[in-house]
């Protein structure tokens, strides 16, 4: 059992453990919806931002290494004229694993519901 606040009376109420949905305050009769924390949109969001800037430095730290075998004094230019000329392909396999991670969530959601 966890402690929430209702929003509209500001009184505990107590949920059960994985509970999450709309809810009806039992002390003013108000409805209220209530969802975990690692299910919030923020959340999904904030974490699949975060595998994509791993993803994008991922694939800029290989490029650049190839590009260090070129000569170290023009891999930097290199790397940076490489990933843009290959954007529109390194853009869309860079959000793979965000959508992945979105979509995983996603149905682990609607099968809990």
């Amino acid at each position: 059992m966890f402690e929430v606040q209702c929003p509209h009376c500001d009184k505990d109420i107590e949920l059960e453990d994985g509970m999450y949905g709309l809810f009806v305050c039992p002390h003013c009769n108000e409805d209220f919806s209530w969802e975990r924390n690692e299910y919030s949109i923020g959340n999904q969001f904030k974490n699949a931002g975060i595998l994509f800037l791993i993803s994008t430095s991922v694939i800029f730290v290989i490029v650049f290494v190839i590009m260090l075998f070129d000569g170290p004094g023009e891999a930097i230019e290199w790397t940076f004229f490489v990933l843009a000329i290959l954007s529109p392909i390194l853009i869309p396999v860079a959000l793979i694993p965000s959508c992945i991670y979105l979509l995983r969530n996603w149905i682990k959601m609607l099968k809990e519901r």
